[in-house]
């Protein structure tokens, strides 16, 4: 734990998840941005309002200083909860658990809720939707005493089924999810083009109940979960659940849906780090999210000593501050008078910058704009090329072929022979006439200190000439 303070939110964690049949402890430590898992150990038991000695010693072994427990429960979905985004967590926890007295009858006041918003869990859900389940607060209350004296911390209490999802979906983000316990299950399906994120509770478990009742358990079933049959199927199930039972289940979904059983133990870690990751409780999180107990109450004749204090302190530091302040804004103004200067300069060096790119970007419009043309070379091009190459004259080279404008083209080039080159217009107007088109000689000049001549050549239609 070096690095870190005793109880902050990046010491070590101990982790106890209940399926219903087994715990399943994990010890953590955080390192690089992850929770590393130290160690871990399983138990059998059925019994989730005790918690077994043994994982007390588990966790005293691994020097964890917090415990954080998980257990199957009924999730509620809660619609349209207002939460204020500054309100304090015990404050949003007092909202969330109204809302859900509210909407199940329990009593206010006596449980502690967590709750995760729906767009957590990446399956198409919205942020005006809460997933929430409740724990009893004397509950609550008797884990943190059985805490106490191993010297460990009690965080609060995770929902199974949450956590659950939340790992699943990490490891498989196009499936929907079946989460079955003893007695009832919690299905999940992501959102679709014509249907929302959908979640219910599901009258099924990894245990069949007597055979007339099981048989309309199972037809129930069926229909909610074959009517997206087209949507791979997970099924993870608590410990217990025999080959018989996982038969069963297979025989009542659709032949053509993908389906996988895990059980729960073997993402049990994934699990428990969903819960070690969630930083505070009674915060609306992922499915992470903790239940913990109540602040405590605070002593009111320290915090009016704590108060004189700080009164004292800001009257100093206030004297103080005022000097160093004037001082300070007067820094400032030079600073900012320097930085606008810098701005001004660069702000001209970016203008630039934009002026040359605009420049550039018309020329490519203006190629673009002819590359898109039906038919951007004048048709005369392919056979003026191929007389060119059967008649040009020896010591003749052409250095240029220009589409000035339309179907017209300017020819450039350089001789050392001009008689063959004034015998080379004659052949290629016997050939343009073929195509409607003239050849017109517009420049043959001497270069300087040079034996060549310069000559430019000009084709274009028969019909029109400027």
């Amino acid at each position: 734990m070096i690095g870190f303070p005793t109880y902050g939110k990046y010491s070590r964690i101990a982790v106890f998840v209940h399926d219903g049949n087994r715990w399943y402890a994990y010890a953590f430590a955080y390192r690089k941005s992850f929770w590393h898992a130290l160690g871990h150990t399983t138990l059998s038991g059925k019994n989730p309002r005790q918690i077994p000695p043994q994982l007390l010693e588990f966790a005293e072994t691994h020097k964890v200083r917090r415990v954080r427990i998980v257990l199957p429960q009924t999730i509620q979905k809660l619609e349209n909860v207002d939460l204020p985004y500054d309100a304090a967590p015990e404050e949003l926890q007092t909202i969330i658990a109204l809302a859900f007295s509210q909407t199940t009858g329990q009593e206010f006041g006596t449980i502690r809720v967590a709750a995760a918003f729906a767009d957590t869990f990446r399956m198409g859900g919205t942020n005006e939707t809460l997933y929430a389940a409740a724990f009893e607060l004397t509950q609550l209350e008797l884990y943190e005493k059985l805490c106490q004296p191993a010297g460990l911390r009690f965080d609060g209490c995770g929902v199974l089924e949450m956590a659950a999802l939340a790992a699943g979906v990490r490891m498989h983000d196009e499936s929907r999810f079946l989460i079955l316990k003893r007695d009832t299950g919690f299905y999940a399906v992501g959102a679709t083009d014509q249907l929302p994120m959908m979640t219910s509770g599901i009258a099924l478990g990894t245990q069949p109940e007597e055979h007339k009742r099981e048989t309309e358990r199972l037809q129930g079933a069926a229909r909610r979960i074959n009517a997206q049959k087209s949507i791979p199927l997970q099924i993870l199930y608590s410990s217990g659940m025999d080959e018989k039972r996982i038969e069963e289940l297979q025989s009542i979904i659709d032949p053509e849906t993908p389906v996988s059983f895990t059980d729960l133990s073997e993402i049990a870690e994934e699990i428990a780090r969903e819960i070690a990751a969630t930083p505070e409780p009674n915060l609306p999180a992922g499915g992470g999210a903790l239940a913990g107990l109540p602040e405590k109450e605070k002593s009111p004749y320290r915090a009016g000593t704590w108060m004189f204090f700080f009164a004292l302190f800001f009257a100093v530091f206030f004297t103080a501050a005022t000097y160093y302040k004037l001082q300070s804004d007067l820094n400032t103004i030079n600073t900012k008078t320097a930085a606008w200067e810098k701005l001004r300069a660069e702000r001209k060096k970016l203008n630039d910058k934009l002026a040359a790119i605009d420049a550039q970007r018309n020329k490519n419009e203006k190629i673009i704009k002819l590359l898109n043309q039906k038919n951007p070379l004048p048709a005369v091009l392919v056979p003026l090329l191929v007389e060119l190459n059967e008649n040009m004259p020896v010591y003749t080279r052409l250095t240029e072929i220009k589409q000035t404008s339309g179907d017209e083209l300017q020819l450039t080039g350089y001789t050392l022979y001009q008689n063959g080159f004034l015998q080379l217009r004659p052949k290629l107007n016997q050939k343009m006439n073929e195509y409607h088109a003239l050849v017109e000689q517009k420049t043959l000049e001497k270069i300087t200190d040079s034996n060549e001549q310069r000559f430019v050549l000009r084709v274009y239609p028969s019909d029109f000439k400027q």
